[in-house]
């Protein structure tokens, strides 16, 4: 019996025994899965102010760091003195009578006897009259952080292929010692307790070099904070109150004090709201955090699922909410069905809340308010989105333009050289992009009727070109048809149509009853129907939709580089958006070898840009447990194990059985 009818089955009991009227979400010690803090849900208050420093005239910031636990500055002077500004009491010291040149582009730090100087790839130890001791040139990968440790010990992190490596520097021969492996580290501090305190993806902790044990003082994981590497890392340093500080600077030389502290619910003042994903990307940390600091009546706790199984998590939530327990705002990917849960009154609908807040729906791309596939009302909204899309050799499609999934499937059949349809797509995952955007599986399912046929020709075609086709370890090394060509921003359709438009492939999309459609990925939220905070989740949700928000789904690095990981819902953002880069892409210049390069864009990618998302439509939501069922036995046929008669038949019995379980 397959997971979706007992998920139904359950889901009506649950919904039964508790009538829907189950308490409510916020009790911040219930429903603890793995991606809540340890001891309970927490979150961080966060505060990000400029460096304000009583700079004298010709004064410039060359360096900063932690020493003994106080934030001090390297200047320099308008005679090229070597300062250090004390910030704690405000005092200058004359380090050097001038600034050496070895220090110019790089990093500095003192351990208060000697100077260490380094780049991606070389390291300079000066003693404390400015006089060069010697200078290495590390092999063991790229530079990025030196810091003295709590027992003294001076160690260099390294970004290598294999991930972070810690050396251990002995200052007086200049030999490195060690090899501690880490995760990526944005960088490192003194230990407040012992060893290094180090700065990753994860969180922050003290590590004892030696042992490789962390004493762990911060987690991202659950919480609405999380690296955003938007500004340059400098330093950091752990205070006894348990506030994290770390100084971080931008491109034009401005520094900033970021400070993390602990807070749990209690101590707030504000009403918790939960909201659980399966992944908290930057783009929604951000927006969480924003939420939090302008909002005085409600603060949301972001749960997302850690190390829990996927499906496991989605499991878990769906029975939560249909006993009337789970989280009070709930994202589309961390459950098993949307649809099943709004049919069985388990989300609120936002229909009345969409009128009384006035809400302008043509301001917003189709699809943001989802129906999930009710009749009437609106039970989840979508705050970002992209689109998958295919690209495909021109040879294999239409002359005259009309591609159907007919005149594909004769293209590849007729096909003489060897060749896979894509690097990434096995015979399964083929068979599924034929199917994926059909309604009806091309008339093999009769919705209305109960009944289904997979006997026809067009079956058989599916499958003989499917498992042709299809990836596999024998056959990986030939010649690829298609790539993917994934809409994430205008700039990534750019990027793509430059790189596989020039190999003679063209952007066309996903066949349909329809001809070739783009398939619509929507970022959504849905409100528990139980929650005891209507109110404040709506609050979140219409915070998402708002125009200054919306700008935030467009995160750029150092204002420069361009994320691309999801595009705004709200039309005048994205169209905003597209204007600027136009802009600043047509008048952009690049120099190569001395010649200056005028960019052009591929010819007419505005107009395709727009008519890709015109043309994108969501999958049906329908259609989602019928094609489960079609890979499963169909696996059967890719690996040898039963003929096309075989699976048909149980395919067909299968799918029989489900469409009369839908009663």
């Amino acid at each position: 019996m397959k997971k979706r009818k007992w998920f139904c089955l359950l889901l009506s009991v649950a919904l039964l025994l508790t009538g829907c009227g189950g308490k409510g979400s916020s009790d911040a010690e219930t429903n603890m899965g793995s991606g809540v803090p340890e001891g309970g849900r927490y979150d961080y208050e966060i505060t990000d102010e400029m460096a304000a420093l009583p700079l004298q005239s010709g004064e410039t910031i060359i360096g900063v760091q932690y020493l003994n636990g106080e934030r001090i500055w390297f200047l320099k002077d308008s005679a090229s003195e070597f300062l250090c500004y004390h910030e704690n009491s405000g005092e200058r010291e004359l380090l050097l009578e001038s600034v050496p040149r070895v220090f110019t582009g790089c990093k500095l730090y003192t351990d208060g006897e000697y100077f260490y100087a380094y780049q991606i790839n070389r390291l300079t130890v000066l003693n404390a009259e400015g006089e060069e001791k010697y200078t290495l040139y590390p092999e063991e990968g790229i530079l990025r952080s030196l810091c003295e440790s709590r027992e003294g010990s001076i160690v260099l992190a390294f970004d290598t292929e294999q991930g972070g490596l810690l050396k251990t520097l002995d200052v007086e021969s200049g030999t490195l010692s060690g090899g501690s492996r880490l995760p990526d580290c944005t960088g490192l501090g003194t230990g407040l307790e012992r060893g290094l305190l180090v700065i990753d993806d994860t969180g922050a902790y003290d590590l004892d070099i030696e042992s490789g044990e962390k004493t762990w003082y911060m987690k991202w994981n659950g919480t609405s904070y999380i690296p955003t590497y938007e500004r340059y890392w400098a330093a950091a340093s752990m205070g006894e109150d348990g506030t994290l500080e770390q100084i971080e600077y931008d491109d034009d030389g401005n520094y900033y004090l970021l400070g993390l502290r602990k807070i749990n619910p209690e101590e707030m003042g504000k009403t918790p709201l939960v909201f659980r994903v399966n992944y908290a990307s930057v783009e929604l940390k951000l927006m969480v955090a924003k939420f939090n600091r302008e909002n005085k009546e409600y603060h949301v706790f972001l749960e997302d699922r850690g190390e829990e199984a996927y499906q496991d998590f989605q499991t878990r939530n769906d029975m939560e909410i249909a006993t009337g327990n789970g989280p009070d705002l709930i994202a589309a990917n961390a459950v098993t069905d949307m649809q099943v849960l709004a049919e069985k009154g388990a989300l609120e609908n936002l229909e009345p809340y969409l009128a009384q807040a006035g809400t302008n729906r043509e301001d917003y791309y189709q699809g943001t308010f989802e129906s999930r596939g009710m009749a009437e009302g609106v039970y989840s909204v979508g705050w970002a989105m992209h689109i998958n899309n295919l690209y495909i050799r021109e040879e294999f499609l239409s002359s005259d333009g009309q591609n159907d999934v007919k005149t594909l499937l004769d293209n590849l059949e007729s096909y003489e050289k060897p060749a896979i349809f894509s690097k990434w797509m096995s015979s399964v995952s083929l068979m599924s992009y034929f199917f994926q955007m059909s309604d009806n599986f091309y008339g093999m399912v009769d919705w209305e009727g109960k009944t289904c046929d997979f006997s026809g020709e067009l079956w058989e075609q599916i499958l003989r070109v499917s498992e042709r086709y299809g990836r596999t370890e024998r056959n990986r090394e030939l010649e690829a048809i298609a790539e993917g060509g994934d809409i994430w921003s205008f700039s990534w359709l750019v990027m793509i149509e430059e790189n596989l438009g020039s190999q003679g492939m063209v952007m066309v999309g996903y066949p349909s009853e329809e001809g070739m459609v783009n398939l619509l990925l929507m970022e959504s939220v849905a409100i528990n129907a139980d929650s005891a905070h209507k109110d404040g989740a709506w609050q979140f949700i219409r915070f998402l939709l708002e125009e200054e928000t919306q700008k935030m789904v467009l995160r750029r690095l150092n204002d420069d580089v361009d994320l691309g990981t999801h595009m705004p819902v709200y039309e005048k953002v994205l169209e905003e958006d597209v204007r600027e880069y136009l802009q600043n892409y047509l008048t952009e210049e690049h120099t190569d070898r001395g010649y200056i390069i005028r960019p052009e864009l591929p010819e007419g990618i505005e107009e395709q840009f727009w008519e890709n998302i015109t043309n994108a439509k969501h999958a049906s939501y329908r259609t989602e447990q019928v094609l489960a069922i079609i890979e499963e036995e169909a696996e059967l046929y890719f690996t040898g194990d039963k003929t096309i008669e075989e699976i048909s038949a149980v395919i067909e019995n299968r799918v029989k059985l489900y469409l009369a379980e839908m009663e």
